[in-house]
């Protein structure tokens, strides 16, 4: 089998070992999180705001004056704003609607407490102004909940703004409202005017050239009536609390960790703000050095990524919109007691950055396990910076070698995988495959698993993938795929002077399809040798030397874009950079893009093997696990029909899941229409203004297509260290300075280091 090259440098590894022990995580201090995991759990039980239609209602207010608003839509575009006064239980108390002009939409409300709503009403423009200029007209609205309008105020019409309009060309934009200490502030543009409760208009706050202005959006009430904000630089997120006098901010720190992530919220009486990122809710204080983890997603069984609109009830109860199984929705969230979260064997799942697909199936293994529970580490989140956005993945290098391993690792392209299998960190999976009665190792593709194999023994579960490659005109490369640089030249020799190669390829691109496509024709990481001094890299040198340092823009103009559609087909370019994701791709590619048959030639090397098994993703169990069966439990749900059959990106690894997809290629799509009907949706492709249907694949089409995805073996490689090395060395070649063998000669003598060294 080809091995994949070698993804990360373990120098800084092992650097970082001792390090590994020390700090604190994002989760209160606790880097375990299997052992805290009960700490997190909260139960959400759906708040149902009736509007009498499907929208789900936005809230606004606070506990004790809860709000919530949402739109409504008539078959005739009309449009009605329901607003509701809530308990603290979330039932309505009083409803009102709004009957709402066509041209016409209110917007960012907010309430006092009284319960009276303020909102900005938008006016759009439908004609030009005497300079050519379409502005909307802007109100600040007040209402009681019995509908009656308490005052309305033209905003376009204020002296103070009228100057900031001219000043800005003729434009105006109103955004959020809030309300302080019986004062409305409202930002407008840049700026903050202020109102009374009556509506009358007091003055206007310039902020100009001011340092850390905020913005009425982000400015928060603390339970406390301090008033706290948020603003951004290159740094990352500032926060501190708020002169309402200037509208800026002071005391500032930054926030902890990748502060970017973060939406915030006014929090209650023991935390100042909630903070919420895609691992769960935190409680924060001003001028910590650390947040703390309050409520877990995916410990509380939520698969969303994040809850919405929060709004405190007390330190254990928020209200909050989150992302339910079947959409959006609104809920109570009340902490759980530990003492009556359900015992399980608790397994860790670990990433640098947490997949959708993997979240969900986590979700959904832990509601219907009985014995075991996943909950995930993601070092993406936990420890990436502003400023280090590799911190994540180093932790996580730096604590599988000292021995913190967890159950099951995601494993990302830049992590050292061929050193963890020489260290044997990871379990042999083809044994659960072979010993599990639900599954047949004989329907999943051999190749796919022999390419994630070593000595016969599979490290990696592999769901699903894609082939990356070059593809080209069989009538012009022939039929069998690969061939050598010789062969492309010999082939550009009897080629118009013009004709591209790849259009538009630059050097640095061409080097990257080189080793991630072809590079394990120069290493051989199992072996620890590497061979960039061969006669086979320095011709590879001297053909990325055919290629710009920097594509010229400049050939982007009408012509190019017009004719950009038939490139390939007229033989003005002659093969395309390709990554291969399903029948339905191939056939539109082949009779779309080409219109003739194609070849999955690859990238032209030594082997003449350029093409390469790029993963969906790829999944690990830990040979030291102490619940290899629950690892297990989880880890063959990727192989099951139900989830293979619903592969729709990438081709599955069932054998059976793929000739399905295939008949499904050889039909058109359909849908079924407002009347109940099946229509059909063929598949269309677009040049020189017209559209040409793309039939269906033939029998025979999908089985070539079937028996060549057999015959792919090497995996796709990405190290950002070779490259680096690769490209710091070779400049000397492209600039004239040295020749082709002194410098692959040095590559080598760099490259053998740096495999000595992570091996």
């Amino acid at each position: 089998m080809k091995r994949r090259i070698v993804a990360a440098g373990m120098a800084a590894v092992m650097m970082l070992m001792a390090l590994s022990g020390c700090g604190k995580s994002k989760d209160g201090g606790n880097s375990e999180a299997a052992a805290s995991s009960k700490n997190y759990v909260y139960k959400v039980s759906d708040v149902n705001v009736d509007f009498g239609n499907d929208s789900i209602p936005t809230l606004f207010g606070k506990a004790d004056t809860l709000m919530a608003y949402g739109y409504d839509y008539g078959k005739e575009g009309e449009m009605t704003v329901h607003f509701a006064s809530l308990d603290e239980n979330g039932d309505i108390i009083k409803k009102m609607a709004l009957d709402i002009e066509d041209n016409v939409s209110i917007n960012n409300p907010a309430c006092d407490k009284e319960g009276n709503i303020y909102y900005v009403k938008d006016v759009y423009a439908t004609e030009p102004d005497e300079n050519d200029n379409y502005m909307d007209t802007y109100y600040l609205e007040k209402i009681n909940m019995d509908g009656e309008q308490l005052f309305s105020i033209c905003i376009n019409e204020l002296p103070d703004v009228q100057k900031q309009i001219t000043e800005n060309g003729g434009w105006l934009y109103m955004g959020s409202i809030m309300i302080y200490q019986d004062i409305i502030y409202a930002q407008i543009m840049d700026n903050i005017c202020l109102f009374d409760q009556n509506g009358n208009y007091q003055k206007m706050i310039v902020t100009g050239d001011k340092e850390n202005v905020v913005d009425v959006s982000n400015i928060y009430t603390l339970a406390s009536g301090k008033v706290a904000g948020i603003s951004w630089d290159d740094n990352g997120v500032n926060i501190g609390y708020v002169d309402m006098n200037t509208g800026t901010l002071t005391d500032t720190t930054k926030l902890p960790g990748y502060s970017y992530d973060y939406s915030i919220y006014p929090g209650n009486s023991k935390y100042e703000l909630f903070l919420v990122n895609s691992i769960g809710l935190y409680g924060y204080n001003m001028g910590d050095t650390e947040t703390q983890l309050l409520m877990n997603f995916v410990d509380s069984d939520i698969a969303g990524y994040s809850v919405y609109n929060v709004i405190s009830i007390n330190e254990d109860e928020f209200f909050a919109m989150y992302d339910a199984e079947d959409g959006n929705a609104l809920g109570r969230f009340t902490k759980v007691p530990p003492s009556e979260v359900k015992d399980k064997k608790t397994l860790v799942l670990a990433c640098n950055g947490i997949d959708y697909d993997v979240r969900n199936n986590i979700v959904k293994f832990n509601k219907n396990n009985d014995e075991y529970r996943i909950t995930i580490q993601d070092y993406a989140a936990l420890y990436n910076t502003e400023d280090d956005y590799q911190a994540g993945l180093n932790r996580l290098n730096a604590d599988i070698v000292s021995g913190k391993i967890p159950d099951i690792l995601v494993i990302d392209d830049n992590m050292p995988v061929e050193s963890y299998v020489s260290k044997g960190l990871f379990e042999d999976l083809k044994p659960y495959i072979e010993k599990d009665e639900g599954l047949d190792i004989n329907n999943f593709m051999p190749n796919i698993l022999d390419a994630f194999s070593v000595d016969g023994k599979l490290y990696r579960l592999v769901p699903s993938y894609m082939i990356s490659t070059l593809i080209a005109k069989t009538s012009l490369v022939g039929e069998e795929r690969g061939w050598t640089i010789g062969e492309v030249n010999q082939l550009m020799s009897g080629m118009p002077a013009d004709t591209s190669f790849l259009p538009n390829m630059d050097r640095e691109r061409m080097l990257l399809n080189c080793m991630t496509m072809a590079g394990n024709q120069f290493l051989d990481f199992d072996a620890g040798t590497c061979n960039f001094d061969s006669d086979a890299f320095i011709e590879m040198l001297e053909f990325l030397k055919q290629f710009p340092e920097q594509t010229d823009d400049t050939v982007y103009d009408d012509s190019y874009w017009e004719s950009y559609d038939t490139m390939w087909r007229e033989n003005r370019a002659i093969a395309m950079s390709y990554s291969l994701s399903g029948f339905k791709d191939y056939n539109y590619t082949k009779k779309g893009t080409f219109g003739e048959d194609i070849t999955l030639i690859g990238f032209p090397s030594s082997n003449e093997d350029g093409s390469s098994i790029m993963p969906a993703m790829q999944l690990a169990m830990s040979s030291k696990s102490a619940n290899k069966e629950g690892a297990w439990q989880f880890m063959r749900g990727y192989l099951t029909d139900e989830y293979q059959d619903e592969i729709t990106y990438g081709f599955p690894v069932s054998i059976r899941a793929l000739d399905a997809m295939g008949e499904k290629a050889m039909k058109v799509d359909t849908y079924i229409d407002e009347n109940g009907n099946e229509v059909e949706s063929p598949d269309y492709y677009y040049m020189n203004g017209v559209d040409v249907e793309i039939k269906p694949m033939t029998q025979e089409e999908v089985e070539n297509l079937k028996q060549m995805l057999y015959t792919f073996n090497q995996v796709y490689t990405y190290d950002q260290e070779l490259m680096n090395i690769i490209s710091e060395e070779s400049a000397a070649f492209f600039s004239g300075q040295k020749n082709a063998r002194d410098v692959a000669s040095i590559i080598q003598s760099r490259v053998q280091i740096y495999v000595n060294e992570n091996r």
